[in-house]
């Protein structure tokens, strides 16, 4: 009984080695026949495709992925109304239009920052929070701590 089983699955290995190599052959043929539709339709559609070899390679490609939109594609190309030239008109003398006024007078406006100091109090307090951020570096490299506790210690240094 067993013997037989064996015999059995060695049958069947034979017989599936034997689908595949039929497999094998027919998707080959399968790619020899799309490679020459695919020529073919290059040739047919000479007039449309240029002869340079990048366009050729993409519309090649385009042709063995999916070639029913490019057929359709190159088709609409072929089919497109041919550029028409447009009569040679003279164009009107075209005017020089005045030079634009200014949106406002900057020599009237007053400076954004005045010196240091003497602007708003916003600016006061920026110079303030600047110069605890640098001592807080100041501090947290100096003595290794983090920056946070660094930070308190500078803000307690410079009156906070």
């Amino acid at each position: 009984m067993e013997g037989e089983m064996v015999d059995d699955v060695e049958a069947l290995k034979e017989e599936l080695a034997r689908e595949k190599a039929k497999n094998a052959v027919l998707m080959e043929q399968v790619l020899d026949m799309e490679d020459n539709q695919a020529d073919q339709d290059l040739e047919s559609f000479s007039d449309v495709i240029p002869n340079d070899e990048r366009a050729q390679a993409y519309w090649r490609g385009s042709l063995l992925e999916n070639r029913e939109d490019a057929v359709a594609e190159l088709t609409r190309l072929r089919n497109r109304a041919p550029a028409v030239e447009a009569p040679a008109v003279e164009a009107p003398a075209k005017e020089v239009p005045a030079p634009a006024k200014p949106l406002h007078n900057r020599e009237a406006a007053k400076p954004a920052v005045a010196e240091r100091g003497l602007g708003s109090p916003a600016l006061a307090s920026s110079d303030r929070a600047s110069a605890i951020r640098n001592r807080a570096d100041q501090i947290a490299k100096s003595e290794r701590i983090s920056y946070m506790d660094a930070f308190r210690r500078a803000e307690r240094e410079l009156g906070a």
